[in-house]
């Protein structure tokens, strides 16, 4: 052992080696009645002792339990995310699942109740129960019946401690303690309850009993909380009436009946409970006859002896400390092993707090850049109907229904400043509840984008709340704040209503600064209208689909050409190269050659940051020629005929070939054109023909029963699903089993639970 390192165990060795060698000493020269004194001493020091160890674990217990509860009374505490929902059986799951980890953390503690004024039912940490169910089925105690508890439950202004009684269904007894929430307002929200083990409390008690004596426990009204001791011994009421009038110090001796008892007190200045121990004085007596009597036999052994029985003992009683020093160590791997204890253990909760700040930071940023990710995949158009937005929020942990969105970009002057501005966060507190904002950062630094969930909502309304808002904002900053709104939609037309709000904010040159624009008040259209061009749409969707470069230039050509001779208004320019570019990704998308959401893709931001058609037209016919070579080239004459000699074996190996690679995010139909040698329609077309089946259809129905079949035995989150079933892009998973079950991942789930 390294001195420095186990400074406290050799203080302490010592201290008590000390308290050996001066009894012996003193009894050897002293008189047989400063003998007896300091054998008197040491017994009331040990019974002392004894009441402090028990003292310093329940205080432990006592504040595991008040740091608990003040960690469950935080705004943000664990429950909130569950405790808000409106979904009860994702709530009662919910907290019964973190009430039961908080319960298992404390070896006291049996059950955890939580209760919320106006909720049908009682959340503890091992079931969800209904008043009455909970105080005549579950438990039964007498002096804790239906009305009772419900005043406990719904009337307490402050916590309140019951004594331990005994439950007549369990056969055990129980200490209750209720701890209203936010107990220092009146009315209180509602009311954390424990249930704590009287067997647990008597087996701390009883490590440290006193034989012949009695042990007890008060908390800090002098109510008995319960006690260990002989039947013969002093009742509960007889001692509970000694301690209300003991005096400060921490021992006395009391007459009980004729009996004289040495009465000791221990009190904590933590949590004001009180620890009392009764030894009858003729116990310590007896004990001191005998020393008297061995004491010539004894004094030899006790020199040889004593010290190496207090070593042993001092190693059992140094284990805790000894295994929390090594833990502490393991937890510190950047520091030296010679500090001592307490400076190892101080060091560890320090670096844990510190390892807990950054953690906490982490989360929080991680939070915003997933609600940027999920907005972004909003404005692009990659979700097509609510259900994959909402899944995809829960699984970032935010909170989202919509059904229709309105995009808002906001400008603030150019010379403002970030520190200026309000953060993004202030701004989607004005908006109120029945139109939720979710805001983000545009890539102009004096704009900030909002979607918008409007769902219900008229126009008319829309617009008084944007401006409450346009307004609210200008007179906070004293500055102008100009606001462009574009039209209600889908979701799954989210990119349509931001360039609407995006050729809104332009009009600002018209219409002035500091104030709303919306799309649907600016007059479009002027002279003659031009219909929309879907024949020349279905015609490239053809020639994109036919994999032939010249047809698809072709069919550009035309809609480009439509552009510009007939000059539409920029909205409904940009919005036809958005439906070019939308029907190209889709065809990407329904041949399995790529995923359509990648980043060398354009998108609606592509679209935006384009100075020129002709710039357009340059981006989509390269976009296109990728497309045609990502067909692969034309079967050669010689291999045709070698194709159908081996037809017959071909197919089992295709399919051999998919069943190995189907839930591989890298496998894709063109790498299997590349595998077996084919061009990739003439792989689709041969599959077809001699199967009866799509060689997509195929492949996504494989994906999809692995999926239920993980959705069903598994708790894997969507994320880790989505890959192992060969999925980058989670919501492009969610989409997908949509289209195909009807239901979304999570209500798959659900029905599989509820089905078992």
């Amino acid at each position: 052992m390294r001195a420095n390192a186990y400074r406290f165990f050799i203080k302490y060795l010592s201290s008590y080696l000390i308290l050996l060698l001066i009894p012996i000493t003193v009894l050897t020269l002293a008189v047989n009645n400063l003998f007896v004194h300091r054998l008197q001493e040491e017994v009331i020091s040990g019974n002392l002792n004894n009441l402090d160890k028990v003292r310093y674990v329940m205080d432990d217990q006592l504040k595991w339990i008040e740091d608990m509860t003040h960690q469950l009374l935080l705004d943000d505490n664990s429950l909130y995310q569950y405790r808000i929902s409106d979904q009860w059986g994702y709530k009662a799951w919910g907290l019964t699942r973190e009430l039961r980890r908080f319960q298992r953390l404390s070896p006291f503690i049996h059950e955890i109740w939580l209760y919320y004024k106006n909720e049908q039912a009682v959340f503890t940490s091992n079931g969800v129960y209904t008043l009455p169910v909970l105080a005549k089925q579950i438990y039964s105690f007498e002096d804790l019946d239906e009305q009772a508890l419900d005043y406990h439950l719904n009337g307490l202004n402050q916590s309140v401690i019951l004594p331990p009684r005994k439950d007549a269904i369990s056969g055990k007894s129980y200490l209750r303690m209720f701890v209203p929430l936010f107990p220092n307002q009146k009315l209180t929200y509602g009311t954390l309850g424990y249930l704590i083990n009287e067997e647990a409390i008597q087996q701390l008690l009883s490590t440290y009993d006193v034989t012949e004596g009695s042990t007890w426990v008060f908390e800090q009204k002098n109510t008995l909380i319960t006690g260990i001791g002989t039947e013969a011994g002093p009742s509960g009421e007889v001692v509970t009436e000694l301690v209300r009038n003991h005096n400060d110090q921490n021992y006395q001796k009391v007459d009980i009946e004729g009996e004289d008892y040495y009465l000791f007190v221990v009190t904590s200045k933590q949590s004001a409970w009180k620890y009392a121990t009764l030894l009858p004085v003729r116990h310590v007596l007896h004990k001191v006859e005998q020393a008297q009597k061995w004491f010539t036999y004894g004094v030899a052994a006790l020199v040889l002896l004593g010290g190496g029985i207090i070593y042993t003992s001092m190693l059992v009683n140094y284990r805790p400390i000894h295994r929390l020093r090594k833990e502490s160590i393991q937890a510190l791997s950047h520091r030296g092993h010679s500090a001592n204890e307490l400076d190892t253990v101080r060091d560890a909760l320090h670096s844990l707090l510190v390892r807990n700040r950054e953690l906490d930071q982490r989360v929080k940023n991680q939070a915003a850049a997933a609600k940027n990710q999920l907005l972004l995949s909003l404005l692009k158009g990659e979700f097509d109907d609510p259900a994959e937005l909402e899944e995809s929020a829960l699984e970032i942990g935010l909170p989202v229904s919509c059904r229709q969105v309105v995009i808002a970009i906001v400008e603030f002057p150019p010379g403002s400043g970030a520190e200026k501005r309000p953060a993004i966060q202030e701004l989607e507190k004005l908006f109120p509840e029945e139109c939720p904002a979710y805001g983000m950062a545009h890539v102009e630094p004096n704009r900030t984008i909002f979607a918008l969930s409007v769902n219900d909502l008229e126009p008319e309304e829309i617009g008084l709340i944007i401006r409450h808002f346009q307004e609210s904002v200008s007179s906070r900053n004293n500055f102008p704040v100009t606001v462009g709104v574009g039209g209600k939609a889908l979701v799954s037309n989210a990119p349509q209503s931001y360039l609407e709000a995006q050729t809104a904010i332009g009009y600002r040159f018209i219409q002035g600064l500091n104030r709303v624009i919306f799309f649907w008040q600016i007059p479009i259209t002027s002279g003659s209208v031009h219909p929309f061009p879907y024949g020349d749409m279905e015609g490239l969707l053809k020639a994109v689909r036919s994999g032939s470069t010249p047809k698809i230039e072709a069919s550009l050509s035309q809609l480009l050409s439509y552009i510009k001779q007939n000059q539409p208004p920029l909205i409904v320019a940009r919005g036809l190269c958005f439906e070019m570019i939308r029907l190209i990704n889709g065809v990407w998308k329904e041949l399995g050659l790529d995923d359509p959401n990648s980043d060398r893709y354009p998108d609606i931001f592509t679209i935006e940051r384009l100075e020129t058609i002709d710039e357009f037209e340059n981006l989509i016919v390269g976009l296109s020629r990728d497309l045609c070579e990502a067909f692969g080239r034309e079967p050669l004459p010689e291999e045709e005929k070698a194709g159908e000699a081996n037809a017959a074996r071909s197919v089992e190996l295709m399919i051999s070939y998919i069943h190995a690679h189907f839930d591989e995010c890298e496998f894709s139909l063109q790498g299997m054109s590349e595998q077996f040698g084919m061009a990739l329609p003439n792989l689709g077309q041969f599959f077809k023909d001699r199967t009866g089946q799509n060689l997509l259809e195929y492949t996504t129905h494989l994906r999809m029963e692995k999926a239920k079949n993980l959705l069903a035995a598994t708790q894997l989150p969507l994320k880790a699903i989505a890959e192992e079933v060969g999925y980058y892009n989670v919501s492009s998973f969610i989409r997908r089993f949509k289209q195909l079950s009807g239901q979304t991942p999570g209500e798959y789930r659900i029905q599989s639970t509820e089905d078992r």
